[in-house]
């Protein structure tokens, strides 16, 4: 039994030493998710839009990848009784996989941002970076939109064009699943063009009739608005994973404030 007690003191330092290095790579691990997540939400996914495009999917996959993998793989390898030259190699390779699957997880994230919300007829569409080609792109009348935001979605104003033959290619491409919000060339500043939008938005009641739920957020976004509920609308906005409440005002078309919160 006396014999035991080296190999238990080695067994002991072994298992506090996997430890301390997994809690190092998990802190550190858990520094760099926070700052990618500080990232996407202030700069690329303005709330509420982040779940609007179903980043929550992505996210998890790139928080799993970086702080749940990375630490426990340094857990299972590491063994102090490596060479200094093998654990070395051991952990490098660990480090290299995880900048690997963040760089690819975070250019997932990027393509996928909100590029512009383009207001058509009566409603908001979200169209997002990787929706747009680069020959779309470079088909802008407006030099303005020739070029991707990097910054959060840019509010766009877009009507079916009156040129018989581009309204029908708009109009085919439909069944392609290309609508009209997928055409740069189309686009026009939505300032020159918010009384649109004040038209066709219906009144604030009706969506707090349609969320019972979501009274007291919505009422909150009145009040912080600075205008009466009298002077503001909301206007639906489509996109791919959950539709939202664009609050406008009914004098100028100016957006006030983006709800996660059903418009239909």
């Amino acid at each position: 039994m006396r014999g035991d007690g080296p190999l238990l003191a080695d067994l002991q330092t072994r298992v506090m030493t996997r430890w301390k290095a997994s809690s190092i790579h998990l802190s550190v691990s858990a520094i760099i998710a926070t700052a990618v997540l500080a990232l996407m939400l202030l700069l690329w996914y303005p709330y509420p839009l982040f779940e609007a495009v179903g980043g929550q999917q992505v996210l998890l996959i790139l928080l799993g990848v970086d702080v749940t993998i990375g630490p426990l793989a340094t857990f299972i390898i590491f063994n102090k009784g490596k060479s200094r030259k093998a654990l070395t190699f051991d952990l490098s390779v660990i480090a290299l996989l995880q900048v690997s699957a963040l760089i690819y997880g975070m250019s997932v994230v990027f393509q996928a941002r909100p590029a512009f919300m383009v207001f058509s007829k009566d409603s908001f569409d979200m169209v997002t970076a990787n929706m747009l080609s680069d020959e779309d792109i470079a088909r802008s009348r407006y030099p303005e939109f020739r070029s991707l935001p990097l910054t959060g979605p840019v509010y766009v104003y877009s009507e079916m064009p009156a040129d018989i033959r581009e309204r029908s290619e708009v109009s085919l491409s439909v069944f392609s699943g290309k609508d009209l919000s997928q055409y740069p060339q189309y686009y026009q500043p939505y300032a020159e063009h918010g009384l649109a939008a004040a038209r066709a938005a219906k009144p604030i009641a009706e969506l707090r009739k349609q969320n019972p739920d979501h009274v007291e957020e919505i009422d909150a976004a009145v009040d912080h608005s600075g205008r009466t509920e009298a002077e503001m609308g909301y206007v639906p906005l489509r996109a791919k994973y959950q539709n939202q409440a664009v609050l406008v005002g009914l004098n100028d078309g100016k957006v006030l404030k983006v709800l996660p919160i059903n418009p239909w």
